[in-house]
């Protein structure tokens, strides 16, 4: 498997960038690292055959990955700006998914609210991966488990036995890493830990 290029290293104008700005690549970047694994899984010979299964596994792992995020920047920038970068960070998720929809359907007179859906999505998943506990920067077994279960339920029965394999072994690790790569590039632990006192 390939793996994703990011950009984690940036100019600083005035002590940092702007949150939302941030928030944007967080986004695009789990967006990109979204579609990765669903180009992975297809090269796996896992069956991806209509838009909803498409769309619905980068739905689950970049609901993985924004909460991944959201675990890891606690205690590294004050409670606020975190809620705000995650829920802006969410937004932008969301629009990128329902642009794309939209490009992919080419149906001007389509005017369902893929928006409002994936955002009711993620504070249902958000509300989910509340219930697991593990160190931020060491996510478990249990909600890679979990992630792996979801990802199941949206696959063909013959491919629903493997996938959790898949999913633990190469797709959740790989996006974990991606994701400390990001929040330690926007915030590294030196400059966080001193804020944090």
């Amino acid at each position: 498997m390939a793996k994703l290029r990011i950009k984690t290293t940036w100019f600083r104008r005035d002590g940092g960038r702007a949150s939302d700005e941030t928030a944007s690549v967080l986004a695009l970047t789990f967006w990109k690292m979204a579609n990765k694994s669903v180009d992975d899984i297809s090269k796996a010979d896992y069956d991806i055959v209509h838009l909803g299964r498409g769309f619905g596994l980068i739905a689950e792992m970049g609901a993985f990955m924004l909460h991944i995020a959201d675990r890891m920047l606690y205690g590294r920038v004050d409670e606020d700006r975190r809620a705000a970068l995650i829920e802006s960070a969410g937004v932008h998720l969301a629009e990128y998914v329902e642009k794309n929809i939209h490009d992919f359907l080419n149906d001007d007179l389509d005017e369902r609210d893929y928006l409002d859906e994936f955002l009711d999505f993620l504070n249902r998943r958000t509300a989910d991966y509340e219930t697991f506990e593990f160190p931020p920067e060491e996510p478990n077994y249990a909600i890679k488990r979990y992630l792996a279960n979801v990802i199941r339920e949206r696959m063909e029965g013959h491919d629903q036995t493997w996938i959790i394999d898949q999913i633990i072994e190469f797709q959740a690790p790989e996006a974990i890493e991606t994701v400390q790569k990001l929040v330690d590039g926007f915030f590294p632990k030196a400059e966080s830990e001193s804020v944090a006192e």
